[in-house]
């Protein structure tokens, strides 16, 4: 049925492409204009993603490729973190999905890992939001989605103005406030399946020159499994001061509280027989967030713009729960007592500055940024701790010492620059370079006996990255861009995961090359594309391997895998049939679209001690076809989404192991189909109806096997078929 569907598509833009060329195209460049961000296309029933413009102010994305996606114009499901529906249109975006009310964000492109996105440099309004200059740990916070106004996304090549993140970046734009705004705001109230409740409430005002922005959201809900109930509360606020007509300082306050119980990983038999039964009834996962930032935009020229931010990060994480392997069952003993349960808890302390100018002369035929950056981040960890064995979210322990207590700092000052040079009116090259030094230093004890050996470790090294495009019209461009990256270690990966895991302690740094070979457009107001193709080359790439002990055992060891290579083809395009044949119809807007991602990623040489070689193995976690594909319809306040994803199979481990082991954690992930329905009514100018049915033919699918205590060991499964309203009230 998806194979049909898509064909369809495919047919629809390919003959959309020949019918405007027949002549039907009708010119609108005298009504388009260039805002800060996008193309403005004019009224059709086009709502899907655009590219960011080259050059604005302070950064420059001249030959990337990148993505724009605005959330005010999808129908989806916003207060329940739909990542699948959000990221619908942004070809080869791998979507984790176990999650029950997405409070952490596990995406992934090319071939890299989805753990908690720590291949993508992640952002809020540009700043950082992980604890870690080098991207760990991870994307714990993620904000609502309906504080959200844009999510942007640059591929590989953001890699020399945003930091050495091989995937690249994804920044969250949150609400700006409105200066010489009365005072006003808007409240949510949703509802839905598994005892789901989402309350956003916020507010806005401005008065010469200040103003704000407030929000908070919270959510909760009893969860898709027994035992998988959840909560968090969000907050957060922006106060604008203009004290200058060329000058703003912003303040930002971001504070995240989020408590979720984990139900566990399952193993195949269990998964066969009711994909969504739980293991664990006393696991439990917290997380704190606190980020204050402090900005200054200094704009005394349309030639000149410079861009000065002071942030921090107060946060925490928390893992609460009984540990062991899923075939052990948590029961209590013959007195009737419970097994004491492990605590693992973290302590993130973040501080940094980062300064951007743009510049931009000869008539726009010459545009530079430049910055700095400073980041020291502070990670304390405490790990096995023997807790109490009650049933409810407690840190209380039993015995006060933990048995495994690390510090580790990262320290780190990068500088970049890059450039761009109109050879043409049509032709532009661009290049840059970036320039790191990191300082990494830890110490503390594994147990009780045994010394940390310390990861101590001073480099510094350069990125280049080069680009070129080629605009024969102002609706087309051609980009290419060649751009390096790194994947530095991650106090992480020298630890195990879980008490049989084995880490090799002769890890080395990974570095990547990335090429892009695009072309993008618009043909008038009916069809946006964009199509390009990849190669992505991952040397000393960081892994598991399935290994068996001398009992037969099977354990992962985490090592250099060798190289890897991803290449592959990701396309987009979206187009309205109506103003093809007609123009504009007073029976409303169709809008088609088509998301592809086509992924070879495999392991290069790479001989094992074993004899073994994984030349030619699939990357973990990597589908070779993510496709997605759907219909917008639009009539006055009225439109409806219906979407249609297929992620093929992957596996999830280096080995290519096709057979589950009996726990779970090692074997095929089976390739699945999804489909979302949602619709928006907006009524007057106040009331918001908004509502969603997702896995709408209720599919049981999983799209990990874990392999640690937490979220759990084996699979761990998506949600069945849910259903959620939301009414909304602006004043």
């Amino acid at each position: 049925m998806f194979c049909r569907l898509s064909f369809l598509f495919f047919s629809l833009f390919f003959c959309s492409i020949s019918f405007a060329r027949g002549g039907v195209l009708v010119d609108t460049t005298a009504n388009s204009k260039m805002l800060s961000e996008v193309f403005v296309l004019g009224n059709s029933g086009i709502k899907g993603n655009s590219s960011l413009v080259d050059f604005d102010g302070v950064r420059l994305l001249a030959a990337k490729k990148s993505e724009l996606i605005v959330l005010s114009k999808l129908d989806a499901n916003l207060a329940n973190q739909s990542f699948r529906e959000v990221f619908g249109r942004t070809p080869g975006l791998h979507v984790i999905e176990s999650d029950p009310s997405g409070f952490n964000t596990s995406i992934a492109i090319r071939g890299l890992s989805t753990n908690r996105s720590w291949d993508f440099n992640m952002r809020q309004n540009g700043y950082d939001i992980t604890p870690d200059p080098m991207g760990y740990n991870e994307a714990y916070y993620t904000p609502s989605f309906e504080w959200v106004e844009k999510i942007e996304i640059v591929r590989g090549a953001a890699a020399l103005q945003y930091g050495p993140q091989v995937g690249g970046l994804i920044n969250y734009v949150l609400e700006k406030p409105i200066f010489e705004k009365r005072f006003g705001g808007e409240v949510q109230q949703t509802f839905g399946s598994f005892g789901l409740n989402s309350s956003l409430i916020k507010f806005r005002s401005g008065i010469k020159k200040l103003a704000f922005v407030a929000s908070h959201q919270y959510r909760g809900g009893d969860g898709f499994r027994p035992n998988s109930d959840f909560n968090s509360n969000q907050s957060y606020v922006r106060v604008d001061w203009k004290p200058l007509a060329d000058g703003l300082f912003s303040f930002e306050l971001t504070k995240s509280n989020a408590q979720a119980q984990l139900g566990g990983g399952i193993s195949e038999a269990q998964f066969t027989l009711d994909p969504w039964v739980s293991n664990r009834a006393r696991n439990y996962y917290y997380s704190h967030w606190l980020m204050p930032v402090v900005k200054f935009n200094y704009s005394p020229s349309k030639l000149f713009n410079t861009q000065i931010q002071i942030f921090a990060i107060q946060s925490g994480r928390s893992q609460l729960g009984f540990t062991k392997a899923n075939d052990v069952l948590d029961v209590p003993n013959s007195a009737g007592n419970y097994a004491n349960r492990s605590l693992d808890r973290d302590e993130y302390t973040s501080y940094g500055a980062e300064f951007r100018s743009g510049l931009s002369a000869y008539n726009e035929k010459w545009q530079t940024s430049a910055g700095l950056r400073i980041f020291r981040g502070n990670m304390f960890r405490q790990q096995q701790g023997i807790a109490n064995n009650g049933s409810t979210y407690s840190e209380n322990l039993v015995d006060p010492k933990f048995p495994r207590s690390l510090n580790f700092v990262n320290q780190n000052f990068s500088a970049f620059i890059e450039n761009s040079l109109s050879i043409s009116p049509k032709f532009k090259l661009a290049g840059g370079l970036r320039y790191e030094y990191i300082l990494s230093q830890g110490d503390g004890f594994l147990d009780i006996n045994t010394k940390f050996l310390s990861p101590d470790r001073l480099r510094s090294f350069i990125l280049w990255g080069v680009g070129a495009s080629y605009k024969p019209t102002s609706a087309l461009e051609i980009y290419g861009n060649a751009s390096q990256s790194f994947r530095p270690i991650s106090f992480s990966d020298l630890l195990p995961s879980s008490t049989t895991d084995i880490v090799d302690l002769d890890l080395k740094d990974a570095r990547a090359l990335n090429f892009d070979l695009g072309i993008r457009g618009k043909i008038g107001n009916c069809l946006r594309y964009d199509m390009s193709v990849y190669f992505l080359e991952f040397t000393d790439r960081i892994g598991n391997l399935s290994m068996k002990n001398s009992n037969s055992q099977s354990y992962l060891y985490r090592t250099n895998l060798g190289s890897s290579s991803s290449k592959g083809i990701e396309l987009y395009a979206e187009m309205d049939p109506i103003s093809i044949l007609h123009g504009s119809s007073r029976y409303g807007q169709i809008s088609v679209f088509v998301s592809v991602g086509l992924n070879n990623a495999v392991y290069d040489n790479f001989p094992l001690t074993s004899g073994e070689n994984l030349a030619g193995k699939k990357l973990e976690n990597a589908p070779q076809q993510i496709l997605r594909s759907g219909l917008t319809y639009t009539y006055k306040r009225l439109s409806f989404t219906y979407q249609t994803s297929f992620t093929a199979e992957s596996f999830s481990d280096a080995q290519n192991t096709v057979k589950p082991n009996p726990t779970g954690t090692i074997g095929l992930i089976p390739g699945y189909t999804l489909d979302d329905f949602s619709f928006t009514y907006k009524y007057r100018k106040h009331w918001l109806l908004k509502g969603s049915v997702n896995n709408v033919m209720n599919v049981s699918y999983f799209t990990r096997r874990g392999t640690g205590a937490f979220p759990g060991y084996g699979i761990l499964p998506g949600a069945p078929r849910n259903v959620s309203c939301t009414l909304g009230f602006t004043f």
